[in-house]
């Protein structure tokens, strides 16, 4: 009974494949979406032919915490197969959102439906693990720091009247996943007081082991006339938990079910 039933499912198959090559020369799906705790993800403008099938993948990150998009342990599944994409990683800053063309080659997709499993999503937390960072003097006494996992060098400096600007390249050599928070990094004057960076709504970084990756924080002129002149005074950066490692955690499977439009396929 259990082998007439597969073989009764294989030539519906086929024969759903066979009617859709006979029928469309290009095949659209309706948009698709599923909604989970951390994102919602929406599958757009779906379309087949004979060599290949391709959609825009949005992915809205609902949550606190950096989603990070992996479509090598994604899978189309059409006609009993597991097709895997070759597009590169994509990552979501907390509550925007991002999409990425998936775009796979083959003859096998010009069907009725389809589904694409995506397990490849993990979330990063930007909060927890924050590393201690001692305050860099501009101008500095040396250009490299430690901290944590992260090297980093001070690669560019501005220091003028109307403007401060100060660009690191920083390596993360880790066991974990480094975030970098340029947005929380501030400038201590020499009366203490503290000032937030012109870029504060910067979106945070994420650095992979052996990766190494460029921040720029900026300080535009300060009222206060020649004791608060960036030119002529030191300044610290007082880095108010930039620098984060943290061990991504991967989500549940979600997948998108892709359905023939046929108003749109004739």
């Amino acid at each position: 009974m259990k082998k007439a039933i597969i073989v009764f499912a294989s030539v519906c198959l086929a024969l759903n494949a066979a009617q859709a090559q006979k029928k469309y020369d290009k095949i659209m799906y309706t948009d698709a979406v599923v909604e989970a705790d951390e994102m919602t993800v929406t599958g757009k403008s779906a379309v087949s032919v004979s060599e290949y099938t391709k959609f825009n993948l949005k992915i809205a990150n609902k949550s606190d915490e950096i989603l990070i998009f992996k479509p090598s342990e994604s899978k189309v599944k059409v006609n009993g197969k597991d097709i895997t994409p070759n597009e590169k990683p994509l990552e979501i800053a907390p509550t925007e959102t991002d999409n990425r063309v998936i775009d796979v080659k083959g003859t096998e997709f010009m069907v009725n439906s389809y589904s694409y499993e995506i397990s490849g999503i993990y979330k990063v937390s930007t909060t927890t693990s924050s590393i201690e960072t001692a305050d860099f003097q501009l101008p500095p006494s040396q250009n490299e720091f430690k901290t944590g996992g992260f090297t980093c060098n001070m690669i560019d400096l501005t220091k003028e009247s109307a403007k401060t600007s100060v660009k690191f390249e920083c390596r993360y050599t880790g066991s974990k996943m480094g975030v970098i928070h340029p947005g929380r990094a501030a400038v201590k004057l020499p009366d203490g007081t503290e000032i937030a960076n012109a870029k504060s709504n910067q979106s945070p970084i994420l650095v992979e082991k052996g990766e190494s990756k460029k921040i720029t924080l900026t300080w535009n002129r300060m009222e206060g006339g020649r004791k608060q002149d960036m030119q002529l005074i030191k300044l610290l950066i007082v880095w108010r938990n930039t620098f984060v490692e943290a061990d991504p955690v991967k989500l549940k499977p979600v997948t998108l079910d892709f359905k023939i439009d046929e108003t749109k396929s004739k």
